[in-house]
């Protein structure tokens, strides 16, 4: 895993869970990024049980052997590592107990798992995928949650999105955000569909949800 630390601590805890691609550099960059705004940030491996567990390139290739490797996770088994992350990030002396989830792509269905199944505080997602084939855990959903979608993301269609927002419309704490024009990436830089004023208004709104961990700490 990567770790990245706070100027100050003790500070709330994210997990972030990365895409198909894994802990790849710009995943480093935001985690970096996320320390320097107060969190102690912990960016697990969630392919560490695959035959190939690295980072893949952002090319055809890397993306066709992502993808195929994405296919092959036990979805139970990354609950019960993230479950683990979890705990471990609350026991640094770092951490003030507080933890959020935060997914991009392949890694926020189970931040969204994380909100329904885990002792988390908050979760978030950016551009999650495959939220929709997880939904039965909706009514678990526990945890303030934050979810960020394109609306011309081709791997969360319109349908996909009415399902999500349809089975979270009784959760008070739970608040989904479509942006138009926005297609996968959005929020990651660098990338092919990165859009940095709707990453900059996603990032936003998610952090005025995790920064009240640091008033409850």
């Amino acid at each position: 895993m990567y770790v990245a630390l706070p100027a100050a601590v003790p500070a709330p805890g994210i997990v972030l869970l990365p895409p198909i691609f894994g802990i790849e550099p710009v995943i480093r960059a935001l985690a970096d990024r996320y320390a320097a705004r107060g969190f102690v940030v912990v960016v697990p491996n969630q392919f560490r049980r695959d035959a190939e567990p690295d980072v893949m390139e952002r090319t055809d290739a890397g993306r066709a052997r992502a993808l195929a490797r994405a296919q092959r996770v036990d979805v139970e088994a990354i609950v019960d590592d993230v479950r683990a992350t979890v705990a471990e990030l609350r026991a640094m002396p770092a951490c003030n107990g507080k933890v959020a989830a935060l997914g991009f792509c392949f890694g926020g269905r189970y931040a969204f798992l994380a909100a329904a199944r885990l002792d988390v505080q908050a979760a978030a997602g950016f551009h999650p995928t495959q939220i929709g084939a997880s939904l039965t855990d909706a009514p678990r959903v526990h945890a303030p949650l934050s979810l960020h979608l394109g609306a011309e993301d081709p791997l969360t269609p319109p349908s996909e999105v009415e399902a999500i927002t349809s089975a979270l419309r009784d959760k008070p704490d739970a608040e989904i955000f479509v942006y138009p024009g926005a297609t996968h990436n959005f929020a990651v830089p660098g990338v092919p569909g990165y859009d940095a004023a709707v990453a900059a208004l996603a990032e936003q709104r998610v952090f005025a949800l995790f920064d009240r961990l640091k008033a409850a700490g």
